[in-house]
């Protein structure tokens, strides 16, 4: 195997960098049927967030096509690594729903 890092030792490294695939809620229900407040309280994260979502990404693109094909994924699929309809769609066909990403 050429890889310099192997898929075990990735999940390792960052067990919860794709954790945003687990159907946890962020915020109670409560607090989501308040509109405005929802919409700060999901920027806020957002804005949280990003910091580790770049460093996801940084570490996904460092990553050889052979590398990303053995945790499933090609480089077209990269910019979707973090919309939810692209990861629901990956649990449906991989039938992992509710686990996360690597898994």
């Amino acid at each position: 195997m050429n890889a310099r890092v192997a898929k075990e030792e990735i999940a390792l490294m960052m067990p919860s960098s794709l954790s945003h695939y687990t159907d946890e809620p962020r915020v109670s229900d409560a607090a989501a049927s308040n509109g405005v407040f929802a919409a700060v309280l999901h920027a806020v994260h957002w804005l949280a967030d990003l910091p580790r979502r770049r460093a996801v990404m940084a570490e996904l693109n460092e990553l050889s096509e052979h590398e990303l094909a053995d945790i499933g994924l090609n480089r077209s699929e990269l910019s979707r690594v973090f919309d939810p309809d692209f990861a629901a769609q990956r649990a449906r066909s991989r039938g992992t729903m509710g686990r996360g990403f690597i898994g």
